[in-house]
């Protein structure tokens, strides 16, 4: 599993809902907060699904790495400066940071570089968490979570002006 893998998995799990990856490109083209709204629902249900069912054909080690790249990108855009458009709780920030995740790779580069972009209360807790759950349903165990990076809102000090 490398980043090209991780994000092929969230472009597929978009192909398996061909209506909702024709909203998601729209919202790539025009970035419309309504759209975006629209979307937030179907991140958190059907995208999500989509990704429990290609995430259920991995080995451990896969779906181990697949766990610790998701932990990097939730980790990375911990910042300050995109956590201004997003949501003012902890909780809610690291939820739209699953949301932005869980949009794919053009949109999550879009607000990693332009912070402005983030829409407000655009959440999709699930998306960073169903790695977790797939892990314990494949292999009757938790996953050891954080072991690279810890995904909770302010712990990269970098992002937040404390490095």
């Amino acid at each position: 599993m490398n980043d090209f893998k991780f994000w092929q998995i969230i472009e597929d799990a978009w192909a398996a809902s061909p209506a909702l990856l024709e909203m998601r490109n729209n919202v790539l083209r025009t970035n419309d907060a309504i759209l975006i709204e629209d979307l937030t629902g179907e991140v958190y249900g059907a995208i999500t699904n989509n990704i429990r069912d290609i995430l259920r054909g991995l080995d451990k080690e896969q779906l181990t790495a697949f766990n610790h790249i998701m932990e990097q990108k939730l980790f990375q855009i911990d910042r300050k400066d995109i956590q201004a458009y997003t949501d003012g709780s902890d909780d809610g920030f690291l939820y739209c940071r699953c949301f932005i995740v869980g949009m794919g790779k053009t949109y999550y580069e879009m607000i990693e570089e332009h912070p402005s972009k983030a829409t407000c209360d655009a959440e999709a807790e699930i998306v960073g968490f169903i790695g977790y759950i797939v892990y314990q349903e494949l292999f009757a165990e938790e996953f050891e979570r954080y072991t690279v990076h810890n995904i909770e809102s302010c712990s990269n000090a970098e992002g937040w002006g404390k490095a």
